[in-house]
């Protein structure tokens, strides 16, 4: 994990004194950062990370000077710059730059050791994210074995019960001391680091491990057009963005999505092997080597795995070629009246790669694809990071990486120590360290063990890595395990995908998080092992078939040989697929987020019973006196979804914190196990539980709802759960005297109906029976896509339920490019305005983005602004 420069970010603290800090009133809308230090020189001068120059004189003491921590004359209070407070004037000062695994694991290591009273460090762990990830699994998210917290939980969990610090930052400047001419007699600090917020960290031992960032820009268009896969950001854009090329597909048997892929080392192939395995035959990888094989530098076992994978999938190999260039593919005829594939939103383009030959023989060619994907090339955080006038003060080599000596301590720095993708070690035969998290487990155990031992005085020991072997994933229950000291043998298929999560599972941070990851693992493992016991058992008892049905006398045919549970019997791309066997996967899992209190809005929220229903409830910082109260419904085409998911949950902060309404956010039963109206019967016991105030047993209602202004709202499934809600509010006594639904808000909703409204004459002839067949798979009882229920205006009774809605103003937000929806939503739009309902409608239309975009571009230009009008909505 990177500390790389952001300047949206913002110190947080988990323990210690904290950085002196000016009153920072919380701007409303929530995603803009108004923190600026007032920190001063003179009379109101500011100062830019301006030192004076005696801060930069070693005052070390004769000798080592390692085993001395008398602080130098400057103090906190006379600093005119904002100046981090470490707890003790006297006890050693460790600061930690990056928190992946050579940072945080060295942290640890240092609270682990056995320490003299008077020499204890303490230990100030600094990372731009607020997160740990464990970056071997992150193709796990996009396969969905694994959720967010398992593989990236936060810093304030994992050093709850440790002395270690958290500030969350980025790192702006480095200014080593510890290399100067030192003075006998004079105390000394090892330097000072500057951080984006504009604080200052002086430290007597400094520790690397900032780790390397993605290149990106390699070739012409690679930087606008590529995506990395490093970060655990990079991995849910990616996610995201399948998720968008899934949609887009909805309904449609071609053309298939097409992913390109640049690179083969084990980050290409794991992802190649992993979104293969996902997209099944509703895509097609392409995979981009200059080399003429795959993983050159693993152990044959796993080359061979790796190759035995990929050829049985759906992956084009293009071996022995460059990418030489990334466009944009031309546009279609704006002149067809078909909506063609790459029309289908405005975010998206086809791209070209042209790929040049790299080896004799081959000749150039040129590939179209959907989503590209940049694995190749990595560059360091240093040398940016070097101090102005003294750009060579850290010896790097020419990749950037830190020189270091055998101890990991930076050549020339006695009180710096490099680890990680930072520090450029070799080994006995001279050959650079890989950069793999299991060369920077080692080097973290070493560099713990040395910093203590040379602030106790004591000799320092020369890192030697022991290569204990790879691995790599290969799907969902497929990886490849080649250990080291058994020559020859490597796992294979499920054995080796049970290897590697042990392996992992036991290495992750802290024994604590051990177990949570473990039990959670072991469950999921237990629950598809039943599933396929039951399945095994179903499939021994063949049901029976009737006369002149050949798979009863042809027993090779594919009908007959078809596992249950791995033919489908219905797709909902790209919420799940339903197995004959009656099994249900859900791509992308099912990753949750608590509730509690959100360190960026200052919400709180927690989770209660709403009568027979559940919900998630939101009350915005400072609240007083009596405020509105929105009742949201998260969206999912009824299949996917939860408050807790962290898409939705961060919208609710979010939208709660700049409205400061009361938010309740609805658990409802999913589809296809609980089919509507299961769905509608929640959100109406929600609704009926807010409106009797909780039963009157809440406290936050109790004493904060006006039940005079009562809104609901929700997303597409979510926005045709919130109209229906508002039909049934309309029968007499329905609701509590003195309950007032102000206001109905719909966002990119989710109607249809048999016969085609305004651009929908442009479908493609396969779309309108997927729709019928989604909403019959959702539904128990339902005369199709001529439902009231899905088609609000679809004959005059629906037509004078929907005009009876008693809200008295109707918002309609559609987005420019949603594909599927925009139309039925301003339809919807034009026909509540027309059926006689007597309230004000709104319309609102976010361009340039698709449905639903707005839960991963909420700080986005066009997410603000949607926010502002919903805000303005209920409000008004």
């Amino acid at each position: 994990m990177s500390c790389r420069a952001a300047p949206w970010s913002r110190p947080s603290h988990i323990a210690g004194p904290r950085v002196p800090t000016p009153a920072r009133p919380r701007f409303a809308l929530g995603s803009r950062n108004l923190w600026k230090n007032s920190w001063t020189i003179g009379a109101g001068v500011s100062n830019m990370f301006a030192l004076p120059s005696t801060l930069f004189r070693c005052m070390a003491s004769s000798g080592s000077g390692d085993g001395d921590f008398a602080r130098s004359t400057l103090t906190d209070e006379a600093a005119p710059f904002p100046l981090y407070s470490w707890p003790d004037k006297q006890r050693p000062r460790v600061c930690i730059l990056g928190g992946g695994f050579g940072g945080l694991y060295t942290a640890l290591r240092l609270e682990s050791l056995v320490w003299p009273n008077d020499k204890r460090p303490q230990v100030l762990l600094v990372d731009q994210s607020d997160k740990f990830v464990f970056k071997p699994m992150l193709y796990e998210l996009l396969s969905g074995e694994v959720d967010i917290w398992e593989i990236a939980p936060s810093f304030t969990e994992l050093l709850k019960n440790t002395s270690v610090q958290f500030v969350r930052d980025s790192v702006k400047l480095l200014r080593p001391s510890d290399h100067l001419r030192r003075k006998p007699g004079e105390p000394c600090t090892g330097g000072v680091v500057h951080l984006e917020s504009g604080t200052v960290i002086e430290y007597d031992w400094l520790v690397l491990a900032l780790g390397a960032e993605a290149k990106i820009d390699v070739v012409p268009g690679s930087a606008e057009y590529a995506l990395p896969f490093t970060t655990l950001e990079d991995a849910l854009r990616v996610e995201s963005k399948l998720k968008m090329l899934e949609r887009k597909r909805f309904g449609k048997s071609s053309p298939t999505i097409e992913v390109a892929i640049v690179g083969l080392g084990y980050s290409g192939v794991e992802l190649a092997a992993t979104i293969s395995e996902r997209l099944k035959n509703t895509g097609t990888v392409k995979a981009i080597n200059v080399q003429t094989t795959v993983c050159p530098t693993a152990p044959q076992g796993n080359r061979d795995a790796a190759l035995k994978v990929l050829e049985s999938r759906n992956i084009q190999l293009f071996l022995g070629y460059f990418v030489s260039c990334i466009k944009e593919a031309p546009t279609s005829d704006e002149s067809s009246s078909t909506v063609t594939y790459s029309e289908v939103d405005g975010d998206h383009r086809k791209l070209i790669l042209d790929l040049q030959p790299a080896e004799r023989g081959l000749k150039g060619q040129t590939l179209d694809a959907d989503l590209v994907l940049w694995t190749v090339g990595s560059t360091s955080q240093i040398p940016r990071l070097q101090p102005p006038d003294a750009p060579y003060v850290i010896p790097l080599n020419g990749r950037g990486q830190v020189e270091t000596e055998e101890t990991l301590q930076v050549k020339g720095h006695p009180r710096t120590f490099a680890i990680g993708d930072s520090a450029a070690l070799r080994d006995p035969s001279g050959k650079l360290l890989p950069a793999t998290a299991q060369v920077a487990f080692q080097q973290a155990d070493f560099a713990g063990w040395n910093l203590w031992a040379a602030i106790n005085d004591r000799p320092l020991l020369p890192f030697r890595f022991q290569n204990l072997g790879e691995m790599m994933t290969l799907g969902r229950n497929d990886a490849a395990v080649t250990a080291s000291f058994i020559e020859g043998l490597t796992l294979e298929g499920p054995l080796g995908h049970a290897a590697r999560k042990l392996v992992y599972c036991l290495r992750m941070p802290t024994d604590e998080h051990r177990v949570k990851v473990g039990i959670s693992w072991f469950t999921k493992a237990a629950i598809d092992s039943l599933a396929s016991v039951q399945n095994a058992v179903a499939s021994s008892f063949p049901p029976p078939t009737q006369m002149g049905d050949s798979t009863a006398t042809n027993p090779s045919s594919p009908t007959a040989a078809m596992d249950p549970d791995s033919e489908v019997v219905f797709d909902f791309p790209p919420y799940l697929c339903q197995y004959k066997s009656g099994r249900i996967h859900r791509p992308g899992g099912a990753p949750t987020v608590p509730a509690g209190t959100d360190p960026a809005t200052g919400v709180v929220s927690k989770d209660i019973r709403a009568g027979p229903a559940s919900a998630r409830v939101y009350l915005p910082p400072g609240a007083a006196g009596k405020i509105p109260v929105v009742v949201y419904f998260h969206g999912g085409g009824f299949v996917v979804g939860s408050p807790a998911r962290p898409g939705t949950h961060n919208y609710l902060n979010d939208l709660v914190a700049r409205s400061g309404a009361i938010g309740v956010s609805v658990y409802y039963r999913l589809a296809p196990e609980h089919k509507l109206p299961a769905a509608y019967d929640d959100a109406w016991a929600a609704l009926r539980w807010a409106a009797t105030l909780g039963g009157g047993e809440d406290p936050w209602l109790l004493e904060h709802a006006d039940l005079s202004r009562v809104f609901l709202a929700g997303c597409s499934a979510g926005a045709n759960i919130a109209h229906n809600t508002a039909v049934r509010a309309s029968a007499a006594g329905a609701l509590p005297d003195g309950v007032t639904i102000r206001g109905l808000a719909v966002v990119h909703p989710y109607f249809t109906g048999s016969e085609a409204v305004g651009g929908e004459i442009a479908f493609g002839p396969e779309i309108r029976p997927f729709m019928d067949r989604t909403w019959r798979f959702v539904v128990s009882d339902t005369v199709g896509l001529d439902d009231p229920r899905v088609n609000p205006f679809v004959d005059d009774a629906a037509r004078r339920a929907s005009a009876g809605i008693p809200c008295q103003r109707v918002l309609v937000c559609v987005a420019e490019n949603d594909f599927l929806l925009k139309e039925r939503a301003l339809w919807y739009h034009r026909e509540i305005k027309a059926s006689g309902y007597a309230g004000e409608v709104e319309l609102f239309e976010s361009k340039g983005v698709g449905h639903a975009f707005h839960f991963d571009m909420l700080d986005s230009e066009q997410g603000v602004q949607l926010q502002e009008r919903i805000v303005a909505f209920i409000n008004k």
